[in-house]
């Protein structure tokens, strides 16, 4: 196990040496790291890696097995309310006849970590709350409000959703693959975006396998594969030795100026069950 290397300030995230999974299979295995606020952290590593497991663990979805995971001076259900999440299959009927003010709107009153919350006190408020202005106005799509969200672009949906996480002005985000399946445009907009919103203050931690936008977007980066195998900014840990520990001999390496290297894992199609 290798320990991560300490950022300045307090910790909002602290896991030590965390060891967890899904029913008797073991994903992660004695886990140690820590973010402090304002940090925009990757986590990378192959399908079946953990990534995934990780951010449910930090939202407080899977419990610990052994070790300690802490968000915000606190276990991961008790800072539900200060967090958002974007989980990596977000299952959206996008011909449903709604606006993207509304769906942004739902942030607020529609979701408590999976159980519906369609109540009167929502359809009431959805188009009232300054929040709801707030979070379009920080992901760009306000002139979009109006608009039913089938008709968007794919890049524009995916910052709906951003605004529905953003809406309850959340102090850390954890993402779980928010550009997969986006064309290299709208992904790179889309981590302007979340650059943009850590320089603001916000804690971001992104669950993904482009690690050439790693290395252009990243202040840090987690590489995982069952336990952590390297941490700290790109462009010292993104070598060809610990992305081939990462991700095995399956990648392609290149260099990247005088920077060392880069690699594109193999990505499958499918995603294993519990990346």
């Amino acid at each position: 196990m290798t320990e991560s290397v300490d950022g300045a300030g307090p910790a909002v995230v602290r896991l030590q040496h965390l060891t967890t999974g899904y029913a008797e299979t073991e994903v992660l295995r004695d886990l140690s790291f820590r973010v402090v606020a304002g940090e925009l952290v990757a986590v990378i590593g192959p399908n079946g890696s953990g990534k995934s497991t990780l951010i449910k663990t930090l939202v407080g979805l899977l419990p610990p097995w052994e070790g300690t995971a802490d968000v915000l001076d606190g276990v991961p259900a008790t800072a539900r309310p200060r967090v958002g999440y974007m989980p990596q299959a977000e299952h959206v009927d996008w011909q449903f006849p709604i606006t993207v003010r509304e769906v942004v709107s739902m942030g607020l009153y529609e979701r408590r970590w999976g159980r519906s919350r369609w109540t009167k006190r929502w359809r009431a408020l959805r188009g009232r709350d300054p929040r709801i202005d707030a979070a379009m106005a920080q992901t760009r799509v306000a002139e979009l409000a109006a608009r039913q969200v089938g008709e968007l672009s794919g890049g524009q949906q995916r910052r709906v959703l951003l605004a529905r996480t953003l809406v309850r002005q959340p102090e850390i985000l954890l993402l779980d693959e928010p550009a997969a399946g986006l064309d290299t445009t709208s992904e790179h907009e889309l981590l302007e975006l979340l650059r943009g919103l850590a320089q603001d203050g916000a804690t971001i931690i992104v669950a993904t396998h482009d690690i050439v936008s790693v290395m252009e977007f990243f202040s840090r980066v987690l590489c995982i594969n069952g336990t952590l195998i390297a941490d700290g900014p790109p462009r010292e840990v993104l070598v060809e030795e610990t992305l081939v520990e990462t991700f095995g001999h399956d990648l392609v390496v290149f260099h990247r100026g005088d920077h060392g290297y880069a690699a594109e894992p193999h990505v499958a199609h499918g995603r294993h069950e519990h990346d």
